[in-house]
């Protein structure tokens, strides 16, 4: 079984290294396909033989970066069996309990898609450090907070067609045991200094990507809110069960199909977002993969 990562990147500085390193040792790095949106900070150089699409740059615009991904996508899944989106600080992670990888995920479960749940990890500075390089990550990072605009639909074996941000596509939602760790708020050091990236850089639309372009005592305040909620030591960190069921229940229950997009969403009353609203610990299993 052969399964294809895709990611969208511009300038992601050091940080593009560990998804190259963490799906490389999932997938193989000539399975892996980058494509890169006119960086011209060297992060896209000398990674060995993962597959870099060099496209020129151009102001960021959601909607025609999504068509062309999942263009790509499809195409790919011409060659392979499996295909999937995140971008360059997500990381899927099949519930390490059960399976020792992606690839075993996929050959034991074959799903035609799956939708992952999604975690933002969490970095409490009053009591965790900066990221140290080479370690990793959830050894030096506890807590992870529920997010619905990271429970994304990324993986897939039959073709497919995402809506902007590759929050839905054109099937309903469906979950199982894939997460979707999502790194933008696990340093605080770093996350701003991408946020300055992001909010400098030229956009489509001006009222896109909004939550990209806050200043850092706005993007500060949200870190240090959600970091204040109580923690919860013992949920099961399950899509059928516990506290993270709850969520992704009530996303499986409110969706729509939007004929003239021909995608599935959730009810207004949800496209807002779902936020958890507790800090759940990581459970050990997870601590080795990522």
């Amino acid at each position: 079984m052969k399964i294809a990562a895709i990611t969208m990147v511009y300038n992601e500085g050091h940080a593009l290294r560990r998804w190259v390193d963490y799906y490389s040792r999932q997938l193989g790095a000539e399975n892996c396909f980058i494509v890169d949106h006119g960086s011209d900070d060297g992060s896209t150089a000398g990674l060995g033989p993962v597959n870099v699409i060099r496209i020129p740059r151009s102001p960021q615009d959601n909607e025609r970066r999504t068509k062309s991904i999942s263009q790509l996508a499809n195409s790919l899944l011409c060659w392979y069996d499996y295909v999937f989106y995140v971008d360059g600080d997500e990381f899927l992670v099949a519930d390490p309990r059960k399976y020792s990888g992606l690839l075993d995920y996929c050959e034991a479960v074959r799903p035609e898609y799956i939708t992952s749940v999604g975690i933002n990890v969490m970095h409490s500075v009053s009591e965790e450090a900066d990221l140290v390089p080479g370690v990793p990550v959830l050894h030096q990072r506890s807590h992870g907070m529920f997010v619905s605009a990271m429970c994304k639909p990324n993986l897939t074996a039959v073709p497919v067609s995402w809506s902007p941000g590759f929050h839905y596509r054109d099937r309903p939602a469906i979950f199982g045991d894939l997460f979707l760790f999502h790194l933008r708020y696990a340093d605080v050091r770093q996350g701003l200094a991408r946020l300055q990236i992001t909010r400098e850089m030229p956009w489509h639309l001006k009222e896109a990507g909004a939550h990209q372009r806050l200043l850092d005592e706005e993007w500060l305040g949200r870190v240090k809110r959600w970091t204040s909620m109580p923690v919860v030591h013992d949920d099961p960190w399950s899509s059928s069960s516990g506290i993270l069921h709850g969520y992704t229940q009530t996303i499986a229950n409110n969706q729509l199909f939007a004929a003239h997009h021909g995608i599935y969403y959730v009810v207004d009353e949800l496209r807002s977002g779902i936020y958890g609203k507790e800090l759940l610990r990581i459970p050990d299993a997870f601590r080795d993969v990522l």
